[in-house]
């Protein structure tokens, strides 16, 4: 009987690049996450050490929950590198030259790269949503715990909630959106919303008013009780009708409720997963938070795209570092910061352009589009 192997077979050639390149890329992450993470927090963490008493061993503590972030940032960045390094050295050796004399094509040889690239990404991928997000949201916590800061106290003026609805169930559009709530209060203390107003509208106009002296959430039965108010019905004309007083209104606003559990949690989005972001997506376009909208979908486009550059920026190294040229001499470093600085350039301009509402939150995919697109044509020239 013929056995199955379910694993594809990895050639000579196949092992040898990936011999060459694994041992760089392993040193590489390991440099770049160091100088990242000390550029990134050291400087800002031993200001605390000095001004906020932070004890060594909580700094110390800190470092650790951030390695993960760090990590995610710097592999694709030393992908790069170590392409370029890699090929570039193959190339003046003249092992390129010679494995091309052999009837290997240019595509086959960095197909080990690729191949390994794709695999960063899906760790990279994992990692990024696994791990990254509880790692710093522990370090966001005890940060705040050592500064005698409560992200959970909700301590402000002047708190408006929106509910959108659709007039059109059938084909839902923006155009259709009509305000269904509208919930405003003067003040959030001892953990109940105070000098309550809540407007209850339907797509034909307004139809309740609803007054109460204070308002709260009961995260047991998902509902919002109203204290000591009074409840007036809009007539059609438009007129008050007479007001009905109450001692307790139970109501049930999801969508607000929603709202406020995410204003409570206050989480930045290095601290919250795609399903998270999702979740506060879906809330922000109910509330018609348009800025907010934007911000969240950059931010999913970005969960993406990341892992992805992976694969694209191994594409573009071994490109770049493959040269059939050898005269022609060039630091692989220097080339990564030119890259690399010219893309995040790129990718600063489309954000802009994104943020204020110019262009599609998809169009963050354009520098790898376009980083995909020249490194295939450097790579067509070369092999012609």
């Amino acid at each position: 009987m013929k056995k199955i192997n379910i694993f594809p077979r990895i050639s000579l050639l196949e092992r040898y690049l990936i011999s060459e390149i694994t041992p760089i890329l392993l040193f590489t992450i390991v440099i770049v996450t160091v100088v990242a993470e000390s550029i990134g927090i050291s400087f800002e963490q031993f200001s605390f050490l000095l001004t906020e008493q932070i004890s060594f061993g909580t700094l110390i503590y800190l470092h650790i929950l951030k390695v993960p972030e760090f990590i995610v940032l710097a592999v694709p960045i030393a992908i790069l590198m170590t392409t370029i390094f890699v090929y570039n050295k193959l190339s003046i050796t003249s092992e390129i030259i010679a494995l091309q004399s052999c009837g290997i094509s240019l595509y086959k040889l960095i197909c080990p790269a690729i191949h390994l690239s794709l695999i960063l990404s899906l760790i990279l991928f994992i990692v990024n949503e696994g791990i990254v997000p509880i790692s710093n949201y522990k370090a966001a916590i005890t940060l705040e715990e050592v500064m005698n800061i409560n992200r959970w106290d909700l301590k402000s003026d002047h708190i408006v909630y929106k509910e959108l609805a659709n007039r059109n169930y059938e084909q839902i559009s923006d155009k259709d959106n009509y305000l269904k709530y509208f919930f405003y209060s003067e003040r959030f203390s001892d953990g109940k919303m105070q000098e309550v107003t809540l407007l209850i509208r339907d797509n034909r106009g307004l139809k309740v008013i609803i007054k109460s002296k204070f308002a709260e959430w009961n995260e047991g039965n998902k509902y919002w009780f109203f204290y000591n108010g009074v409840k007036s019905i809009i007539n059609p004309d438009g007129s008050y009708s007479q007001g009905i007083k109450f001692d307790e209104i139970r109501l049930n606003l999801s969508s607000i409720s929603r709202q406020f559990q995410l204003d409570r949690e206050k989480l930045d989005h290095r601290e919250m997963n795609i399903f998270q972001i999702y979740q506060r997506l879906l809330v922000a376009k109910k509330a018609g938070d348009i800025p907010n909208l934007i911000k969240l979908q950059v931010n999913l486009q970005k969960r993406f795209t990341l892992p992805i550059s992976c694969a694209v920026l191994a594409f573009l190294g071994t490109a770049i570092g493959i040269n059939l040229q050898p005269r022609i001499k060039y630091n692989s470093f220097t080339v990564t910061l030119v890259i690399l600085g010219l893309m995040k350039i790129f990718e600063a301009v489309i954000n802009a352009l994104i943020i204020s509402g110019n262009i599609y939150s998809y169009v963050i995919w354009l520098p790898n589009i376009l980083a995909t697109g020249f490194s295939f044509y450097i790579l067509t020239e070369k092999n012609s």
